[in-house]
C-alpha cells in the first residue's frame, strides 16, 4: 500500500470510500463481483461483467453527432470554450490506491506474479450504427486479454484516456457507447475525461455531470447508466488523480474541452470569465511529480506514467508547445520526469520518441479505440513503422498506424514495455512495442509481432 493523503476513507464530498476490499480476482468465482468491505464495515460488492455477451437493441445507440444539435448552440465544439474544473472538497484525495478497488489478495498476486499488466486506449465511444462493429472488436479482444491463465500476463485494468461518450458526454448515450460494449470485461474500467467527456451543447448544462456520476461517485454503487448490465461507478477522487498500483504510479490530467485545438491544464488565476480553468490542476501536478520523485529518494521506486487525453508532444509539429510547456515546468521543478505519457485525441495510432537530457520518452498516443479514424489522416503501410511522408518531416515519430487496437503495459522491476495490439489482422498483435529501460531511461523497439517482457 502506498501512504493515504487527505482524509483516511473519505471521498469528495466526505462520503466513505471503499477501503481495504478483499476482493474475488477479476474472471473468478461469481462473475464480474468483487466483495468489498468499507472503514464502516459495510459489505459492497463491485461489479464488472455480464457472464455472456449482451448485443444492442434497436433504439439503444443514442446519436450523440454533433449535427444533432443546432449549431447555433454548439459552443463548444464551434467555438472552442474552455469549462471550468468540478470543485473538489477540502481534504479529497490526490489519489486512490488499487488495493482499495481491487482488494489485497488481488493486489499481493500482481506483486507476486513480478509486474502490473493494463489495458490503456482512448476515444471509443462509437455514436452510430457503423461504428459499433469496430469499438466491439477492440473490447472483444481486450476482453479475450484477461482470460490469459498467466497471471503475470493477465491485465488487471483497463485505463481509458478519454473521450468516452461523443459528442457531449450525454448520460443517455453511456449505455450504448460504454456499458454494453464493455460488458465483457471482468476487471475495473478507470478514466480521464477527453474533451467530448467535457463539451456542452447548451449554456445551462454542467459540464462532465455524466462522467463524474459514472468515474466519480461518492461512493460505489450500481451504475443507473448501465440500465441492467453488471457494472458498478468508480469513484475516483477527481477528474485528475493519481493510481498507486504495484510497480507503477499513473497519474491522470483533464486536459479540457479543446476540439481542434491543443488541450489545456491550466490558465492564469483567478478563475473568471477570460480564464476558466485556474492554477488548481497545475499545482496538483507539480505536488504530484514532487511527491514520486521523494519516495524514489527513500527507496519506493516505481515507474512515473502521466495520462492526459490531448497529446503534448509531437515531435517537429509545435502546435501543442503550450500545453508540453505547462507538463515541463512540472517535471523540472522536481527533478522527475515521466517514462511514458500516453494520449489519446488524434484518431490513429502514433509513437513518438522525446529526448531530454539524454533521457529517451515514449509519448505514446492511441487514440483508436473504436471511435473513427481521422479520413484526412495519410494512410500507414503494415510494412514499414512510419511511411516515408511522414518520417522525413518528423524524425521523432517512431511508428504510425492508421487502425483501431489497445495499448497492453507490462511495468515490472526495472522495465516497462508498451504494446500495441491492432485489430486489422494485416498488423495484428504486437504491431508495434517499445521498452523502456527505468534505470537507463533508453527505449528498445521490439519486433513485430513479439511481445516483450
Amino acid at each position: 500500500m502506498s501512504q493515504k493523503s487527505g482524509k483516511e476513507g473519505e471521498t469528495k464530498g466526505g462520503s466513505k470510500n471503499v477501503s481495504k476490499p478483499k476482493a474475488t480476482p477479476s474472471g473468478g468465482a461469481g462473475v464480474g463481483v468483487s466483495s468489498a468491505v468499507n472503514s464502516a464495515g459495510t459489505n459492497l460488492a463491485r461489479q464488472y461483467a455480464e457472464p455472456q455477451f449482451v448485443p444492442l437493441k434497436p433504439g439503444e445507440l443514442t446519436s450523440g453527432d454533433a449535427n444533432e444539435y443546432a449549431a447555433s448552440t454548439q459552443f463548444d465544439s464551434l467555438h472552442g470554450a474552455l469549462r471550468a474544473l468540478p470543485p473538489r472538497e477540502p481534504g479529497a484525495l490526490d489519489f486512490m490506491d488499487l488495493e482499495d478497488v481491487m482488494g489485497t489478495e488481488a493486489v499481493q498476486q500482481i506483486t507476486a506474479a513480478g509486474q502490473l499488466v493494463f489495458h490503456s486506449v482512448g476515444d471509443t465511444g462509437a455514436d452510430k450504427q457503423f461504428r459499433v462493429v469496430d469499438e466491439a472488436d477492440v473490447a472483444k479482444a481486450m476482453s479475450s486479454d484477461l482470460q490469459s491463465a498467466s497471471a503475470s500476463e493477465r491485465p488487471s485494468f483497463f485505463y481509458h484516456l478519454g473521450d468516452v461518450v461523443y459528442e457531449f458526454g450525454q448520460a443517455d448515450s453511456y449505455y450504448g457507447q460504454f456499458y454494453e460494449p464493455f460488458c465483457m470485461y471482468n476487471a475495473p474500467i478507470f478514466a480521464i475525461p477527453g474533451n467530448h467527456d467535457g463539451m456542452i451543447w447548451d449554456e445551462s448544462q454542467v459540464s462532465l455531470q455524466a462522467f463524474l456520476s459514472n468515474f466519480c461517485a461518492p461512493t460505489v454503487k450500481h451504475a443507473d447508466n448501465a440500465s441492467s448490465l453488471r457494472r458498478t461507478t468508480m469513484n475516483q477522487p477527481g477528474v485528475y488523480f493519481t493510481l498507486e498500483a504495484p510497480f507503477a504510479s499513473i497519474v491522470g490530467l483533464y486536459s479540457n474541452t479543446p476540439d481542434k485545438g491543443p488541450g489545456v491544464i491550466s490558465t492564469p488565476d483567478p478563475v473568471g470569465p477570460s480564464s476558466a480553468v485556474g492554477q488548481e490542476q497545475k499545482l496538483f501536478l507539480i505536488r504530484e511529480v514532487a511527491r514520486l520523485a521523494a519516495a524514489r529518494k527513500t527507496g519506493n521506486f516505481k515507474a512515473f506514467i502521466l495520462a492526459l487525453h490531448h497529446p503534448p508532444y509531437k515531435g517537429s509539429d509545435k502546435s501543442v508547445q503550450g500545453l508540453c510547456n505547462d507538463l515541463d515546468q512540472a517535471f523540472n521543478s522536481a527533478g522527475l520526469w515521466p517514462d511514458v505519457v500516453l494520449s489519446g485525441h488524434e484518431h490513429d495510432y502514433a509513437r513518438y520518441t522525446r529526448s531530454i537530457n539524454g533521457r529517451q520518452i515514449p509519448y505514446v498516443v492511441p487514440g483508436c479505440g473504436g471511435y473513427n479514424l481521422t479520413p484526412s489522416a495519410p494512410a500507414s503501410d503494415p510494412n514499414v513503422r512510419v511511411p516515408q511522408a511522414l518520417a522525413q518531416n518528423n524524425p521523432a515519430l517512431r511508428c504510425y498506424i492508421k487502425a483501431f487496437g489497445y495499448l497492453k503495459i507490462k511495468v515490472s522491476t526495472g522495465k516497462l514495455a508498451v504494446v500495441f495490439n491492432c485489430i486489422d489482422s494485416a498488423y495484428g498483435h504486437a504491431a508495434d512495442s517499445v521498452v523502456v529501460d527505468l534505470n537507463t531511461h533508453q527505449l528498445t523497439e521490439g519486433a513485430r509481432g513479439v511481445e516483450p517482457l
